[in-house]
């Protein structure tokens, strides 16, 4: 069985490399010249051509009219979160995302209330969110309201797991019923559309990352993609330490946060967004490769996906079928030890010791996806 895999595994991947891991960043002669001009313009931090540069690139790429550029995803879900407050209130999340996803809502205040995703995939099944929303739920003077908890669920942050697209606009249709907001976290999803529109665009404000693992990475950085320009006005003024625009009083009128993006991390990020199309090629043709030599395998498989869906291939993770998953961490080392550095999924969040007291769904579809699953290496192979 392991030799099997292992043997399958190698025939996608280039002979010439010793270690494979899940995803390492590539740059280009002119990514690497560009971030060399930005150091000798001296404008590194928060101000400078390549943040407008980078923008104007996102726009092109995602069809979103307002983006700011912030210092992680992270802080572009957190920045959302606050902005409609969701301080004492419930957010559904995925019990199947990375960590940073509850963690921002706890840093804005609120209560992650965790969700089982679907069988076919690692996201948030819509037809199984409308019926805890319609079995556990009332609709209370305007506000959705959890009735094991008493407490009002604002938000439904929809992930789009390792930039696979979500079922979205169903998403967002069952949320307006029950009023809730929803937040798209494509953390890892520049790249990936679902019936011709750009993950993060759909509902009110989307989270993308560029951190180093990602399809296009500054470094550490993020973005948030906004529909509504009062909400561009609002957020880009907090993130900016709520400084007021002066030529040379330092003033400030609310508590803000120091949370943008600086100019050497876009130089970075704006050198890669110029190829990303042939990236992209490369990931689909990766992908095109796994998913071929793994049809029909005995052990293994990977999952496909809709039609309607045009993903980036940021990561392609393979499954174990469920009379070979007690074979799963025997797997894993077998892999590392011919040097192909496999991840497992991440760990269910409800599981995670600070959410266990947590609100949750009946879960097991994200239990079994975390027990069979495993990340192969995704890298930019020629």
């Amino acid at each position: 069985m392991y030799e099997s895999i292992i043997k399958k595994i190698k025939k996608c991947l280039p002979t010439k490399i010793k270690k494979y891991a899940v995803h390492e960043p590539l740059f280009s002669k002119e990514t690497m010249k560009g971030v060399e001009d930005c150091i000798k313009s001296t404008y590194v931090s928060t101000s400078g051509d390549y943040i407008n540069k980078f923008i104007d690139q996102l726009k092109d790429i995602t069809g979103s009219k307002y983006i700011l550029l912030t210092s992680s995803g992270t802080a572009s879900l957190f920045c959302a979160l606050k902005e409609i407050n969701i301080s004492t209130h419930e957010v559904i999340v995925p019990s199947m995302t990375f960590v940073a996803t509850p963690n921002a809502v706890v840093y804005a205040g609120g209560i992650p209330n965790f969700i089982d995703n679907s069988q076919s995939s690692l996201n948030i099944n819509a037809s199984y969110l409308e019926k805890y929303l319609s079995e556990d739920t009332s609709l209370v003077n305007g506000s959705c309201v959890n009735k094991k908890t008493k407490k009002i669920i604002k938000c439904i942050i929809v992930v789009h797991a390792y930039g696979n697209a979500a079922n979205i606009s169903n998403i967002c249709k069952i949320a307006k019923n029950y009023k809730i907001e929803v937040i798209e976290d494509a953390s890892g999803g520049l790249g990936s559309y679902r019936s011709d529109k750009h993950v993060g665009t759909i509902s009110r404000m989307g989270a993308i990352s560029f951190n180093g693992n990602k399809i296009i990475t500054t470094g550490m950085g993020g973005a948030l993609l906004l529909k509504n320009k009062k909400d561009y006005v609002s957020i880009n003024h907090k993130i900016s330490t709520a400084k007021l625009n002066h030529h040379w009083k330092v003033e400030h009128d609310m508590i803000g946060y120091n949370l943008r993006m600086a100019n050497i991390n876009a130089a970075l990020g704006h050198g890669q967004a110029v190829n990303l199309q042939n990236t992209l090629k490369l990931k689909k043709d990766l992908f095109n490769d796994y998913r071929d030599i793994f049809y029909n395998d005995k052990y293994c498989y990977i999952k496909d996906y809709n039609k309607n869906v045009d993903n980036n291939n940021w990561v392609t993770n393979l499954y174990l079928k469920d009379k070979f998953k007690h074979k799963h961490q025997i797997l894993i080392k077998n892999l590392h030890k011919n040097n192909i550095l496999v991840r497992e999924l991440w760990k269910p969040m409800h599981l995670l010791p600070m959410f266990k007291s947590m609100p949750r769904t009946r879960m097991k579809n994200s239990i079994k996806s975390w027990k069979t699953g495993f990340s192969l290496p995704s890298s930019y192979y020629k």
